[in-house]
């Protein structure tokens, strides 16, 4: 039985697009994190961002947190939320500001998940996806998975 034979152009070609797939997994944080401006950056046009603030996409619920809940209870119940979540990583944590990494399973992409708990007792999420232009609803499926955490905790109006 005879071997094939791989090239070189094949073997540049094959290392190429790993080490393209690999930077893509492992890139930075962005930097329109943790704005002070009161609010999350908004999502791109791509649709791989869920928003609750600007309920983007269209029909996205906001998030009320209930009014007898201490501030440091909700960011309590927020930490151990942002735990539950598989693959995740909490970056930062202030009195009214959460920023966890969450990497998918397989490929290991980072999604940035953002909380933030503004005055009016709302809680912003912003999920988004580093790379790539679509996310097979991944984003959504997480902040409405947070969100059933958050209301079983006893958290949620």
């Amino acid at each position: 039985m005879r071997s094939a034979r791989v090239g070189p152009t094949v073997r540049h070609s094959i290392v190429a697009t790993g080490m393209l797939v690999m930077s893509s997994c492992w890139g930075g944080s962005p930097d329109n994190l943790d704005k002070r401006s009161g609010n999350l950056a908004p999502c791109p046009s791509t649709p791989n961002c869920v928003h609750t603030g600007m309920r983007y996409p269209d029909g996205t619920e906001r998030m009320q947190i209930r009014d007898s809940v201490l501030r440091r209870d909700v960011m309590s119940g927020l930490r151990a939320a942002a735990e539950a979540i598989p693959r995740s990583r909490i970056v930062t944590e202030t009195q009214h500001y959460l920023h966890m990494e969450v990497r998918s399973k397989v490929f290991r992409f980072v999604d940035d998940v953002e909380l933030l708990l503004a005055p009016d007792h709302e809680l912003i999420v912003r999920s988004a996806s580093r790379v790539g232009r679509g996310d097979f609803g991944v984003n959504a499926a997480r902040v409405a998975e947070l969100r059933q955490i958050l209301d079983e905790a006893g958290l949620l109006r």
